[in-house]
């Protein structure tokens, strides 16, 4: 995800400085990732440089009386937002895959069972799927963010799990 295109669209909801767009980004946006604080402002300070967005300084507003940078969207950062909404984003196929490199150099290593790998793989990723199982179970007031994201997790593990099943056809 596009950090500059996340705080985009996390502004398009209205004015707000470095921190809060940080929180909002960790508690919405990409749940359990972690943002830099200094990324932030460096993306803000490129947004800024590009003139899609701008900041106006605010008297006291961080509950120990010192001021506040606080950025809005201009109608060029609306613009490239909305551009950016429209375009498909790029399929990743991510095929850098570890399980990939640990099946194949399995088979290549004498004495190692590419199945027992599968296997074991598999496994894990079960525990994986049952527990976003559970994670969905237990979020019966979920925001619909929560809900898809949980959805993605559920389908890409269902997937993978496909997957291993089709590597294990072909190494019979």
């Amino acid at each position: 995800m596009s950090v500059r295109q996340a705080l985009l669209g996390l502004l398009a909801g209205g004015a707000r400085h470095g921190y809060e767009l940080r929180a909002a980004y960790e508690g919405r946006l990409v749940p359990q990732g972690r943002l830099n604080i200094g990324q932030v402002y460096t993306t803000l300070e490129r947004l800024e440089r590009d003139g899609l967005v701008q900041h106006e300084r605010v008297v006291g507003t961080d509950g120990h009386g010192r001021d506040r940078k606080v950025y809005a969207l201009t109608p060029e950062g609306h613009a490239e937002l909305h551009t950016w909404l429209a375009e498909p984003s790029p399929v990743r196929l991510d095929l850098r895959n570890e399980v990939f490199l640990k099946i194949v150099l399995a088979r290549r290593i004498e004495g190692v069972d590419a199945r027992g790998v599968v296997d074991r793989e598999r496994r894990a990723a079960f525990e994986r799927l049952h527990e976003v199982t559970q994670a969905r179970a237990r979020a019966e007031d979920a925001s619909l963010e929560d809900d898809l994201l949980l959805d993605l997790a559920a389908l890409r593990l269902q997937a993978f799990l496909k997957w291993l099943d089709h590597c294990e056809e072909k190494l019979s």
